[in-house]
């Protein structure tokens, strides 16, 4: 959350002044120079926003940046020189609120297409909250945003957890998180839709270019994918601020903002519920949790989580990083997860494995305080840490300088001897870590210029001089070169014949052909010299000499490394010295290589760095690597898509987009292959393995197979599933922890469930002349006590339902038979001639109220009965039938000793006579005078 917290909390606790203006926050208080590890520096870089309004940025394929403001400003940062501002969106930005998404598509650099979220006023107070797709205008430099596709509209509640997150895929898939939209400074039952799966607040979403549905969601419907549960991939999230993709299971790992105590980092798998705001953090929400909408809600644990509050372990607003994918770092940070908090101004670092069990847990104390206020990180193109600090408004690098590497220089020159101008051109150099470069040219007659490319006239008396080009990185480090230049000369004049703008495969040829003719010496001889070079695609770049030759023409083999291209230069020298070349690009035929799992997995290209898809050069031969056990901890590998059972396989690369998917074997899989009549039973299966939270389920002809660790795989079909579904499936219940059983008499057959929060543990029975009906809690153990079917009561013939006062529930039975249960009471059962007078009489609502007791034995053997809450009674016997007692008339009888009194048992009902009451009983009878309140017993 970039501009508003719970705001008394903030304002009193933190001492952080977050003010719900347009466009403007407040800053924590200033916390000093920033306190890092030994080796590590901050270096600070303009985002072309302002202090308090930046919010996102992006690097664009030439390193330039864009940036994003809350107010709406959409800039460009070049590689040098100053931002330029190229769109201004009106926006509604009270709030959390503005501009504050953006993210750019893999394709960039061909389709210009970026993607940016942000809330703008719609009239009458109200506002929309929109996910678009836009085009940036120009060639080289952005000037603007064309053709904007609406992805996503949403309205607004309050200024508060809107659309925050993008993180566009490199598959060209979007991922979108929203927040729950609810007002922050109550308990506001809206929150409750971020459980809702048709509805988009409080979800990560993950949709087409276009907005749909990404098949293999795990709610997607292929014949709706435009509907929101198409588009829903995990849900139940207050504000889930900032997130990224894990590069190893391609999964989002997300920060989701706390309300009163907690802040979150999750990995996210399919289908999982982080089950705000029935729970934040591993706790349930206090005041949300007791609401119905909350019962039987299952929270999904975050895989760190730290408390609200301005101690050193300590924070209030979470902002989700990144995997630090280079080489320059430690070895402690290789491979490990940065986030921090822009309130409290920390960054941690922690590390977990392929299934996304913590490793290493976040440092305690961090071990980055005082670093300003990142709302949102990246990767330079080296690996660096790059962060947005809102509080300054710039971005900020993380940099281990011991390990840069040296930029290096690359210089040509032209001479016209008629004037003695010299053209001097750098624009060749290159760094191995991708930094932007600067330039400084030595002339080497006492003069200097800066600048890619300059001009520079030479006096008359000068006849040789030695310029030097010196090259410096964004971290200070620098590489030169020397260019012998003579002003009278005429520079040798290479001329090659370009191949074109082909690409090419490994091993294809390229062939370059160069003519070179000098003014003074004629015809000159060429020399050849080939360069491999690595950059910037992988972490740390890296270049190395290919093959040499000579003469007019020269052929080479497309080089089989990976992520390179071949630089192949002309060199002439004429007799003065003066040397020129030409050089050709010969750039790789790419096509991309995703590995992928039918259960989300680590999955790794290692020669690419680890992640699980890349752009790799056409008859590239690659190793690909699937772990044993899947990001679910159970599952096991089984095969690729192409048949090949080792887990590390080889792939040459065809002349086409490839997609190699992990085959795991989940615990459904392996039963439903192990028991051939389980499998005849059920069917074929009609739909893929889904996820939700802890549970697991897939759908078949007949029925459907469930999965927890705590229950393992169970079978539920029929009218039975029918049921659970209507009721609320697994979310309600629980998984079914037997599979579907016969009962002892052969009649029925039920499911168990196991004890799960808002049921406790429950059945479902059916039989055919009763149907399908759930039997849980409190209602349940009392049954189970009783015999289950096979005691007095029979099958449930109704669902567990609540009574018409609302104080209780209640099922029936097959034998005439019940179970009432209020808080007060507890479960009691009823049933026979006991059950029809307490009917007769008004149920629970007459003058009886609920059962106190079971039906119980009297003591003298002879007689059953029901005591009740209104202290009134029921009493059976063979001779008298079932007779109601109660009120002063049961009062004297029980001070007689009950049934064992002269008395006897009731044989009626109370009933009116002119002075008052009366109860007949077989030997006598008992009344009750209104006017005096006189209780009299007499023999017949």
């Amino acid at each position: 959350m970039i501009m508003s917290r719970a705001l008394t909390r903030l304002l009193v606790a933190l001492s952080v002044s977050i003010l719900l203006l347009p466009g403007w926050v407040g800053a924590p208080e200033a916390t000093g120079a920033p306190t890092l590890p030994s080796g590590f520096v901050l270096r600070d870089q303009p985002s072309g926003q302002a202090a308090f309004d930046l919010t996102d940025f992006a690097y664009l394929p030439d390193g330039s940046v864009l940036s994003i403001g809350k107010s709406g400003k959409v800039a460009w940062v070049p590689v040098t020189g100053p931002a330029r501002t190229i769109a201004n969106l009106p926006v509604h930005d009270d709030g959390d609120l503005g501009l504050v998404g953006l993210a750019v598509a893999p394709d960039y650099a061909t389709s210009h297409r970026i993607y940016l979220t942000w809330s703008f006023d719609t009239g009458g107070g109200a506002f929309t909250m929109r996910v678009a797709r836009w085009t940036v205008t120009g060639t080289d430099i952005p000037t603007g945003l064309a053709n904007e596709r609406v992805l996503v509209d949403l309205p607004g509640f309050y200024d508060v957890h809107g659309i925050t997150g993008l993180v566009t895929a490199p598959d060209g898939t979007l991922w979108i998180s929203i927040g729950d939209a609810a007002d922050f400074t109550r308990m506001d039952p809206g929150a409750l839709r971020s459980l809702d799966l048709d509805q988009l607040y409080g979800k990560i979403l993950h949709v087409t270019s276009d907005g749909a549905g990404v098949p293999g969601n795990p709610y997607y419907s292929a014949a709706a994918p435009d509907a929101n549960r198409s588009k829903v991939f995990s849900s139940g999230y207050r504000s889930p601020f900032r997130f990224s993709l894990d590069p190893r299971l391609g999964l989002p790992v997300v920060g989701d903002v706390g309300w009163n105590t907690w802040e979150e980092v999750d990995v996210v798998r399919p289908g999982a519920n982080h089950a705000w705001p029935c729970w934040e953090g591993n706790a349930p929400t206090p005041g949300y949790s007791g609401l119905a909408g909350c019962a039987g809600v299952v929270n999904t644990p975050p895989i760190t989580a730290y408390h609200h509050g301005s101690g050193v372990d300590e924070g209030n607003s979470v902002t989700a990083g990144i995997v630090y994918s280079g080489s320059s770092y430690p070895d402690e940070y290789k491979g490990a997860f940065f986030f921090g908090d822009y309130v409290t101004q920390k960054i941690w670092t922690m590390t977990y494995d392929s299934q996304g069990r913590l490793v290493r847990a976040p440092e305690r104390p961090p071990k980055f305080t005082g670093v300003g206020g990142p709302v949102k990180f990246a990767a330079a193109a080296n690996g660096d840490i790059v962060y947005a600090d809102i509080h300054t408004g710039n971005l900020r690098r993380l940099s281990y300088p011991g390990t840069n590497a040296e930029p290096v220089a690359v210089a040509t020159s032209e001479t016209n001897p008629e004037t003695r101008t010299v053209t001097f051109d750098g624009g060749g150099s290159y760094d191995f870590d991708g930094d932007p470069l600067t330039y400084h040219w030595d002339f080497g007659d006492g003069t200097s210029q800066t600048g890619v490319r300059v001009t520079h006239a030479y006096g008359a008396g000068l006849t040789r001089a030695t310029a030097r080009l010196t090259v410096t990185d964004r971290l200070g480090a620098s590489g030169g070169t020397d260019v012998v230049v003579v002003p009278g000369n005429h520079s040798p004049e290479p001329v090659m014949t370009d191949p074109g703008s082909r690409t090419f495969a490994v091993g294809e040829p390229v062939v370059v052909e160069v003519t070179a003719t000098d003014a003074e010496d004629g015809v000159l001889p060429v020399s050849w010299t080939t360069l491999i070079r690595h950059c910037p695609e992988e972490a740390t770049c890296h270049a190395h000499p290919g093959s040499q030759g000579g003469g007019p023409a020269f052929t080479v083999p497309f080089t089989d490394h990976q992520d390179s291209r071949v630089e192949i230069t002309a060199t002439v020298t004429d007799s003065a010295g003066v040397t020129a070349s030409r050089t050709y690009v010969a750039m790789p035929r790419e096509h991309r290589l995703t590995l992928t799992g039918n259960v989300a997995a680590a999955l790794s290209i290692p020669a690419e760095g680890g992640v699980s898809t890349a752009m790799v050069t056409e008859g590239a031969t690659f190793e690909v690597v699937a772990e044993e056990i899947a990001a679910d901890g159970v599952s096991t590998f089984s095969n690729w898509s192409d048949g090949r059972t080792s887990r590390t396989v080889t792939v040459t690369v065809p002349a086409s987009d490839v997609t190699l998917i992990a085959n795991y074997l989940t615990p459904i899989d392996k039963r439903y292959q192990a028991e051939p009549a389980l499998r005849q039973r059920l069917g074929a299966p009609v739909g893929p393995e889904v996820a939700d939270g802890t549970v697991r389920y897939r759908q078949y002809a007949n029925g459907r197979l469930y999965w927890s660790a705590e229950t393992g795989v169970k079978q539920i079909e029929g009218e039975i599933l029918k049921k659970y579904l209507a009721l609320g499936g697994h979310r309600k219940f629980g998984p079914p922890a037997t599979d579907e059983t016969a009962t002892r008499d052969g009649v029925g057959r039920y499911n168990h469930f196991p004890n799960w929060p808002g049921t406790m543990q429950s059945s479902i029975y059916w039989t055919p002349s009763t149907g399908a009906h759930p039997v849980y809690g409190r209602i349940r153990v009392k049954w189970a006590a009783l015999g289950w079917e096979a005691g007095p009561l029979g099958y449930p013939t109704t669902d567990e339902l609540p009574t018409p006062d609302g104080a209780g529930r209640f099922n029936h039975f097959s034998k005439k038979a019940s179970i009432y249960y209020t808080v007060q009471t507890d479960a009691h059962a009823i049933w026979g001639r006991i059950r029809v007078r307490w009917e007769a009489l008004g149920w629970e609502t007459g003058p009886l109220g609920y059962p106190t007791t079971d039906e119980s034995a009297t003591p003298d053997g002879v007689g059953r009965y029901n005591h009740f809450t209104k202290a009134g009674s029921i009493y059976w016997t063979m001779a008298t039938d079932a007779h109601a007692i109660y009120g002063a008339i049961r009062q004297r009888w029980a001070a007689l000793g009950w049934e064992r009194s002269y008395l006897r048992y009731p044989a009626t009902d109370e009933f009116g006579i002119p002075i008052g009451r009366q109860s007949s009983f077989q030997s006598g009878y008992i009344t009750w005078n209104r006017t005096t309140g006189q209780v009299i017993d007499r023999r017949w």
